[in-house]
């Protein structure tokens, strides 16, 4: 029996208890009165015998609708709920400091989808034994675990992460992927600890901030010290300042010079502010179009400084906003030299279904003097998608090929691949070069522009 079925049962033992003692009480102090009288009578009996009885019905009843609302575990996987969880939560983290672990069914939804609910409800339920399982093999008796939503499961684990941090690395190890009922399952963790982080809110997202850069990232740890409130204040200082620092890396090989930017937040005090901190936290709030409308002027002006191009990666959502294309359009206005100069580069993971009204709207970016660029070829079919629909000047390879760029089967599709990314316009471009060796594959599979360190370190322009 796992630990959060053990604290159901004492839970429904109390619960049995607050029903069942102040009936016995008030029986017994009803009869009590009755008897110590001088003049009781049978009829005088029957009737207290008939209210006692009333009374108990409507109690009982009373009790059972509130113990509806009373539940500590869900039906599914028998963990706790997550208000529950986060009331043991505080009472824990009040005393020492904890380690929130966020373990999840990353293929749930195809589960689902392909074997039915139903099986994916066996899923559930196998992987929160699992997890159970594992962490009892490790002397850790007392597991509060809960399921917050879909496959996402919520541990608490004594002490800082550096401590656990390996205790989850080895259960991915053995778990990671794993047959249940011959179906694949697929699982990944992110951690955090209490130490600076107290609000559930904050945990919750910051956990799924977490999750998302562990997909980009193929890391599961925090390594940010910054406490969440202080962080947001000092991105929406800079925001509205208009600090940042921008490195650039060289993209050749052209007749003229072509470079990618990045951009970081400046704190008042200096301290740079990395994009994987800020950027989840101006989506959530709705300032993700501020700050790339400011990267985009940013890149203008350098533009109008010399001749090379700039390239400036944005969100697929702001490309398609309306204000942001009025500002990108008086932009040129005001700055006329940088026509022709900035590379607007985007990548999608899920395609937009409005593929017409896009089309058109990167036929205007590209009509007043913008040109487009799609990155992740190769590897997020979305591009491939958006290749065959939209009329773009670039596109640019997933990593992925770079790193196996010395592979023969590797070299094959990316042959395939350049040559239909040609006949299709736009020209191609491989990032991630480390090598001289690598750099000669690529120049010989006639891919358009390389970049990486091979051809110069990203600098930071001042």
């Amino acid at each position: 029996m796992t630990y959060t079925e053990k604290k159901e049962r004492s839970h429904r033992f109390v619960l049995a208890l607050r029903m069942g003692l102040p009936i016995f009480l008030m029986s017994a102090i009803a009869l009590y009165a009755l008897f110590s009288q001088d003049h009781s009578t049978v009829d005088s009996l029957i009737v207290l015998a008939l209210l006692l009885f009333a009374m108990t019905i409507y109690f009982l009843f009373f009790l059972i609708n509130q113990s509806s609302y009373e539940h500590i575990t869900e039906h599914i996987t028998h963990t706790f709920t997550p208000e529950y969880f986060f009331k043991l939560f505080y009472s824990f983290t009040k005393r020492k400091t904890g380690t929130i672990v966020m373990i999840s069914i990353d293929n749930l939804l195809g589960i689902n989808e392909r074997y039915g609910v139903k099986n994916g409800d066996e899923v559930l339920i196998n992987t929160a034994i699992q997890i159970n399982e594992f962490f009892t093999s490790k002397e850790i008796k007392t597991l509060p675990i809960c399921r917050f939503k879909g496959g996402d499961f919520i541990l608490l684990l004594i002490g800082e992460k550096e401590a656990n941090t390996a205790l989850v690395e080895l259960f991915l190890t053995k778990h990671q992927e794993t047959l249940i009922n011959e179906i694949e399952v697929k699982l990944s963790a992110v951690l955090l600890d209490t130490k600076l982080i107290k609000q559930p809110k904050e945990i919750i997202t910051r956990l799924y901030e977490l999750q998302y850069a562990n997909k980009e990232k193929k890391t599961f740890t925090d390594r940010d010290d910054i406490i969440p409130h202080e962080l947001e204040e000092a991105v929406l200082e800079a925001l509205k300042s208009q600090r940042y620092s921008i490195a650039l890396q060289t993209v050749c090989c052209d007749k003229r010079s072509m470079f990618e930017t990045s951009f970081k937040l400046v704190n008042k005090n200096g301290g740079l502010i990395h994009q994987s901190r800020f950027i989840p936290f101006l989506n959530r709030i709705g300032k993700i179009r501020e700050h790339e409308s400011n990267i985009l002027e940013l890149s203008i002006k350098l533009a109008c400084e010399d001749a090379g191009h700039y390239v400036v990666t944005v969100s697929p959502v702001t490309l398609r906003n309306g204000l942001f294309f009025q500002f990108a359009l008086e932009l040129l206005q005001r700055y006329p030299d940088a026509k022709g100069k900035i590379i607007l580069m985007f990548d999608e993971k899920e395609y937009c279904h409005q593929v017409k009204r896009f089309k058109e709207q990167i036929a205007q970016y590209r009509a007043v003097g913008y040109k487009i660029a799609l990155d992740k070829y190769g590897m997020n079919h979305t591009t491939m998608m958006y290749l065959k629909e939209l009329d773009v000047d670039y596109v640019r390879f997933d990593s992925l090929y770079t790193r196996h760029i010395k592979e023969e089967k590797y070299q094959n599709i990316l042959q395939g691949l350049n040559i239909t990314a040609h006949l299709c316009g736009a020209a191609t471009w491989m990032n991630m070069i480390e090598d001289e060796e690598s750099d000669k594959v690529i120049k010989a599979l006639k891919v358009n522009h390389r970049q990486g360190n091979f051809h110069g370190n990203i600098t930071v322009k001042e």
